[in-house]
């Protein structure tokens, strides 16, 4: 009696899978890789390294530009300088075009990127006497929000900045330590800058 194998090929375009790594480099947004005919225009998150570049996933799907970068409650942006473990698959797309995914299972901030986005060193600083950060009466006049970071990447606190609203944000209950904020206007990144609190 004679045995017959019977090999299928996958229909998916996944070329290789490798074992996880951990790969350090900047965020970036990387072109939608086409895979239905006719191709959907888009900009995912992806991780530009020295080597490579990865369309970044989570739980197997792309993350997409229009949404955010969340993994354990912290937010990551564009050119934050990152570290992340995780596994990667090459695929082709519909035009044979090699592109690599990266699936995330940890990521953490190597830097804070401050330097990004120019700003006065006068719209915002930190009154140590009072143990308060001081917002100046310019930005009052815009509907903004602000935000202040830890050195992990965490947002610890987020208050709603216009007119009417107070100036100053009490910290005093805060560590003393190196904190980024930022001030967003309808998700827009307005200025950003580091605040030293010690006391």
């Amino acid at each position: 009696m004679k045995t017959i194998s019977i090999f299928f090929i996958s229909a998916l375009m996944c070329l290789n899978i490798y074992g996880q790594s951990t790969y350090s480099g900047k965020i970036i947004y990387i072109s939608n890789p086409c895979q239905t005919e006719p191709c959907m225009p888009g900009i995912v998150f992806g991780l530009e390294t020295t080597t490579n570049n990865f369309v970044l996933t989570m739980d197997s799907n792309w993350i997409w530009s229009n949404n955010k970068l969340f993994v354990e409650n912290v937010e990551y942006f564009l050119d934050d300088e990152v570290e992340i473990t995780g596994t990667t698959t090459t695929k082709q797309d519909i035009n044979s075009n090699e592109y690599t995914e990266l699936e995330i299972k940890t990521i953490k901030k190597l830097t804070l990127n401050v330097e990004s986005v120019s700003f006065s060193n006068n719209e915002v600083y930190y009154d140590a006497t009072k143990q308060v950060i001081v917002i100046d009466e310019i930005l009052q006049n815009k509907s903004i929000t602000f935000e202040l970071v830890d050195i992990q990447g965490k947002v610890i606190l987020r208050r709603r900045i216009g007119v009417g609203n107070n100036s100053s944000i009490c910290v005093a209950n805060l560590s003393d330590g190196i904190y980024l904020y930022r001030l967003l206007q309808k998700s827009q990144t307005l200025c950003a800058g580091k605040i030293i609190k010690n006391n």
